[in-house]
């Protein structure tokens, strides 16, 4: 489970849910609009790869190096 941020695409309210990963994505909790996943924080190098390197996409990321 990951706790993940998601932004409405109607009204643009944001909000945190603790999901699986075959849980479908999550109704605004404002307008009951449909959600999409708000991708944020910093990039500090992929495996593999440099910081450079970075699509800064994670959904098809690799991963980051610890």
């Amino acid at each position: 489970m990951a706790l993940l941020t998601f932004v409405c695409k109607n009204c643009g309210h944001k909000q945190e849910e603790l999901v699986r990963s075959t849980s479908p994505a999550p109704r605004c909790s404002e307008c009951g609009g449909e959600m999409k996943q708000c991708f944020s924080g910093k990039c500090y190098g992929s495996i593999g790869g440099t910081a450079s390197e970075c699509t800064h996409h994670c959904a098809t990321c690799s991963g980051c190096k610890k």
